[in-house]
């Protein structure tokens, strides 16, 4: 494929680009994601020097050898943009895996989150800091949310595209983003701005207030902000065309898998159009079972494949239940397959069954605040310190109805009508069971509705200073403390399952009960009259009472509370100078101490929900000790041989209780042989601690009867699941190289192209039981992970997490801006892309998941995963006078709906191949957003009044046709166009 070639190219390029830079190395300029950050930095370091992130050394200006692309609060001015997580995302590097488009389906400890996660890694191996610092985890698996820091101060948020280990501890493996507040603001700034969708949904409202000042004759600095924001989300499926066609993957019901043939001409899987689930308040009844004569049952259907034998009589095909228990017609759709049938209009379903009403964008909202003050002690001496507060909140997501997808149903069962019954044996005198397809979509309605609340509070206190000539320190601590809660209204008890397996009282079942003669009662009821279960009629709308709606759709409920200490030292100057220059070093160490806890309800402890959404988590604790030097050493300055050349290394050792030592390190160079060009590359060694959810002791054994390879047949295994205090650390070793280009004779353009590859060993995972079991026989695999009985059968299954996988992320980073006078004003070009040749995890088993090209989804709603091959974004903002006005371009290009699967024109298609499908592309998305602004008026104190408005994807672009139902908002726009107006004022 044309991706394929694209691939190896680029790896023969880059290995080139990578040995001429080891050759030839330089001091880089950062990548600018806003031109104007630039400048002021550049201003800034002639007075002092800066840390830049990814590095510990001062530097003047940004000259770090690992390539920083940096965000500011310009890009988001331009774009109308109110939460600096949403500005994050839009550059190609990210993926958007936690927004609200992307939270619809999960009850999880932030339903309301913004995560920020690099290079696809996962955002568990992105580490976010605020000022350098690390900040406390919002969820069990160890993210920070960033609604959680006002983004009224953020500044700038500097992107490092590498490893950073070295400089900042575990979890820097993707990258790091150090969002830098503005603690220098002086005056006051306010902004407020309200938005809508075109169809009058999505909308939006940000009030954000911040302010700073002088105190003590100078001496001290205070800033303070606070921001509320509020996302109403969107509705179900329906509120879309896009989604209300219903596409849906369907596996070809006359495809035979035994034998793995098409029977109908068609491929084994289809991507089809107007798919519905075979679901509604009436029951449809979808099959029955009767003894097969030897012990066990034979199922009947009403699928291609049912014939003779498993075939459902006729006069019992395309039935439903009435509320009288009677046999009525309901047509079933064309190409039944399992719950999928293509039914373009269904008077039964209200909504799509089975999907609605799940919204495409959950409703959130939050308060984020915070104060931050210093005071020069001395004149070489400075205390401060700083509170973060921040309120949370996610949600409802709402989940589809309570689906019995089939119920079994005695052929006894006293809802049924005599009539019907006496229909049913008459076609088939030996069926005993019905199975029949139901949802309570009225008397019940949607299960699962939850909400979460987080409070975050953070504080800092430091000292920073000076020693002598050339050298400063700093000393802080800092403590973070979230408490979350979840909670889940309508989720489904086990007992359900025994109220709809209901009986009528007889004389030869009363027994001595002493239940009413003639009464329904459930059969459990018959053994146990004090049991309190309600019988649950699943036939007609309604069916289901209101007092049994009550006792089975109980509410659950989980909190948590993450804690977080750190102590850091830092020292840095200058010891002596080389011919080239200062060398430059850092050195400090930090102490770390992070835990989480939570609680969940008695339902769930005790295993009492059909599915559980919550779970409880036992203590868990993280220590770090660890300390580290970096040092810079220049070597050329201003000769012959080019204007400068400069080596940067750093080590750090660590101590990870309880998951062992650690030693990470970084070597880079940079080399700039003419002012226009700078050469730089940069190699680690990163690591990534367990997080709470999979280092907890929290783990769940059950027995089950599993295929077992070692004896035959089924046995009983012991299999357990959860987390495992026994991991060790992820390690990864990461290679950037990159050319930065300032040409004199094109004034004011920066363009630097970075090459990254990043590969993780020992990525934490958990595999399935028969999937061990299977390595295990078959390849010697994972034999460490069964416990046998003495014949040799299967035990035990440790199926919790381990460190059992690699990943692997190769690919370009393009990074470009240019201002120009033009037309009486200016105009700022930034351009930003990025290029994956290769995105993958090995599984333990050797199972690799290419998952670059993929912008598809699977088919699991909360398991979207795959980047395209490329990404484009591109701004161009024309300024003049008080005016401005911004163009912003964003593609995806045409990608692989499922990388399993194998369709026509692809190599190796036969619609007799199990992996073949109809369909398996997802087409391109080109997206344009406008913005302008303009000033008002000036006020008083040397401020301005600014009204702004914005039009995003004003080409009201919705989700491609391929997709399945929801959606990709990983990539892909799910809301069209939308409208925001605001006004911006300082004082």
């Amino acid at each position: 494929m044309a991706h394929d070639s694209l691939k190896h190219f680029f790896r023969v390029s880059s290995a080139a680009i990578a040995l001429a830079t080891v050759v030839h190395a330089a001091p880089a300029v950062a990548q600018q994601g806003d031109a104007a950050p630039a400048g002021d930095a550049a201003s800034d370091a002639a007075d002092r020097d800066i840390i830049v992130t990814g590095s510990r050394l001062g530097r003047t200006g940004y000259d770090a050898p690992t390539p920083v692309n940096v965000v500011g609060a310009e890009r988001m001015n331009n774009l109308a943009i109110s939460n600096v997580a949403d500005a994050l995302n839009q550059i190609p590097s990210f993926r958007a895996m936690s927004t609200p488009q992307m939270n619809s389906f999960r009850i999880s400890g932030n339903i309301g989150a913004r995560t920020l996660d690099l290079r696809g890694l996962g955002a568990t191996r992105t580490l976010t800091l605020v000022d350098g610092r690390r900040f406390v985890a919002s969820a069990d698996n160890g993210t920070v949310d960033v609604n959680s820091i006002p983004s009224i101060l953020v500044q700038r948020a500097e992107v490092v595209t590498g490893g950073a280990s070295a400089a900042y501890g575990a979890d820097a493996v993707a990258g790091v983003v150090n969002l830098i507040l503005d603690s220098k603001l002086n005056g006051i700034k306010a902004d407020m701005n309200s938005g809508i969708s075109q169809r009058g949904d999505a909308r939006t409202f940000y009030a954000g207030l911040a302010g700073g000042t002088d105190f003590a004759g100078g001496r001290g600095h205070v800033i303070a902000g606070i921001e509320y924001s509020r996302e109403w989300g969107m509705g179900a499926c329906e509120v879309r065309s896009w989604c209300a066609k219903y596409t849906n993957y369907v596996p070809n019901p006359g495809y035979n898998t035994t034998t793995k043939t098409s029977t109908n001409g068609l491929p084994a899987t289809l991507v089809l159009d107007h798919v519905r689930f075979l679901y509604n308040e009436n029951g449809i009844l979808s099959g029955a079972t009767k003894p097969n004569g030897t012990g066990g049952t034979t199922t009947l259907g009403q699928q291609v494949l049912n014939v003779g034998a498993t075939s459902l009589p006729n006069a019992l095909r395309n039935k439903q239940f009435d509320s009288n228990g009677n046999l009525v017609d309901y047509q079933i759709g064309s190409l039944l397959s399992g719950l999928f049938q293509q039914k373009e209009f269904d008077s039964t379903q209200p909504y799509l069954v089975g999907l609605s009403p799940t919204t495409l964008m959950v409703p959130t909202r939050h308060v984020s605040s915070m104060v931050h003050a210093n005071y020069d002690l001395t004149d070489t001496i400075q205390l401060s310190g700083e509170f973060m507060y921040a309120h949370v909140v996610g949600g409802p997501a709402v989940s589809t109805p309570p689906l019995d997808g089939p119920a079994t149903i005695d052929i006894n069962n006293p809802y049924i009508s005599a009539a019907t019954r006496a229909t049913i044996l008459a076609a088939d005198p030996a069926i005993t069971k019905l199975l029949v397809n139901h949802s309570a979509v009225t008397s019940v309605g949607p299960s699962n509705v939850a909400t979460t609340t987080i409070d975050t509070y953070r504080a800092a206190i430091g000292l920073k200073g000076e020693i002598g000539t050339g050298w400063n320190w700093d000393i802080y601590y800092t403590y973070g403390r979230v408490k979350s809660r979840i909670d889940d209204v309508n989720n489904r008890l086990k007992e359900w399952n025994n109220a709809i397996d209901a009986v009528r009282v007889t004389g030869a079942n009363v027994g001595t009960s002493g239940l009413a003669i003639g009464s329904i009662v459930c059969r459990t009821t018959l053994t146990a009259p004090a049991n309190g279960c309600i019988p649950i009629n699943l036939f007609g709308p309604g069916g289901v009472s209101q007092a049994a709606a009550a006792r089975y759709m109980v509410p659950e409920w989980q909190t948590r509370t993450y804690q977080q200490h750190v102590v850091a030292l830092n020292l840095r100057g200058s010891p002596f100078s080389t011919w080239a220059g200062e060398v430059k070093v850092a050195i400090g160490g930090e102490y770390r101490r992070d835990t989480a806890v939570g609680y969940t309800d008695a339902n769930t402890l005790a295993g009492n929900f059909i599915s559980a959404q919550t779970t409880a988590l036992p203590f868990t604790k993280t220590t770090v000790a660890e300390g580290y030097f970096e040092a810079g050493v220049p070597l050329l300055k201003d000769s012959a041989l080019g204007k400068s050349l400069d080596v940067d290394g750093a080590i750090r050792f660590s101590h990870y209780e309880p998951f062992g030592d650690a030693t990470t390190w970084k070597v880079g160079l940079v080399y700039t042989p003419v002012s226009e060009l700078t050469f730089r590359v940069t190699r680690s060694r990163d690591v990534r601690a367990p997080t709470a959810q999979e280092s907890s002791p929290n783990s769940t054994t059950i027995q089950l009867p599993l295929p077992d390879p070692f004896v035959g047949g089924n046995t009983n295994q012991f299999v357990v699941t959860g987390g495992n205090p026994n991991l060790h650390l992820e390690r990864a070793n990461t290679f950037t190289a990159g050319i930065v280009f300032r040409p004199s004779f094109i004034r004011g353009l920066n363009l630097s192209v970075d090459y990254y590859d990043i590969k993780v060993d020992g990525a934490i995972d958990s595999l399935t039981g028969p999937a061990i079991t299977t390595a295990c026989k078959n390849q010697n695999l994972l034999c460490n992970l069964i416990q046998f009985n003495p014949n040799g059968s299967v035990n035990t299954i440790f199926s919790n997490f381990q460190n059992l996988s690699q990943l692997h992320a190769e690919g370009l980073e393009l990074v470009a801006d240019y201002r120009f006078p033009a037309f009486g004003g200016d105009i700022d070009l930034q351009l930003n892309a990025n290029y994956v040749i290769d995105l993958k995890t090995i599984g333990a088993t050797g199972l690799v998941t290419q998952l670059d090209n993929w912008t598809g989804n699977n088919g699991s709603v909360t398991n979207i995963q795959g980047v395209p091959a490329y990404k484009i974004d591109g701004i161009m903002t024309y300024s003049i006078g008080d005016w401005a006005f911004t163009w912003h371009h964003r593609y995806v290009p045409k990608g692989i709906l499922d990388p399993t699967k194998i369709a026509p024109g692809d190599a190796g298609y036969d619609i007799n191949n199990p992996n073949s499908v109809n369909i398996n592309y997802v087409s391109a998305r080109y997206y344009l957003d406008f913005a302008a602004k303009v000033k008002i008026a000036d006020t008083r104190m040397g401020g301005a009044f600014e009204v702004y408005g914005n039009i995003n994807n004003v080409f009201d672009k919705g989700q491609p046709a391929q997709l399945r139902l929801i959606g990709n908002a990983l990539h892909f726009d799910s809301i069209g166009r939308a409208f925001k107006i605001g006004i911006r004022a300082t004082f």
